[in-house]
């Protein structure tokens, strides 16, 4: 647990270093999509417990659980860094984390506003 909070903090502590490209981009759920699709490097990410992800996630989308520190550290081992990663969670806040830990290791990322929440709040469809 230690090593988790470290690696929490470092990751928070990333986000206001930015990156070359800017800072993080965080995009509602339309822009989210609509750029996902039009991007053919895109992965979609869903960073939820394992749990969530069976009750419902974006059409697409690989689980990589952020809860889980050495499971999230060794899939990062496995992704293309030449890919674009689209990362929602269920309200942003664990996303949002995971995304600038992502940034802060050379990944191109882009961040889903409002996570699963939202994207379900306006209607836009999922898998179970």
């Amino acid at each position: 647990m230690n090593y988790f909070m470290t690696l929490l903090t470092s990751a928070l502590g990333l986000a206001g270093l930015g990156t070359p490209e800017g800072e993080l981009p965080v995009l509602t759920p339309e822009a989210f999509i609509t750029a996902a699709r039009a991007d053919t490097t895109a992965v979609l990410l869903d960073v939820r417990r394992p749990g969530e992800y069976a009750e419902g996630h974006l059409e697409g989308a690989q689980l990589l659980d952020w809860l889980n520190p050495s499971t999230f550290i060794e899939g990062l081992k496995h992704l293309d860094k030449q890919r674009t990663y689209y990362v929602y969670c269920r309200s942003g806040k664990r996303s949002n984390a995971a995304a600038t830990y992502m940034l802060g290791q050379g990944f191109r990322v882009r961040d889903m506003q409002g996570g699963y929440l939202r994207w379900t709040a306006e209607g836009r469809p999922v898998v179970k």
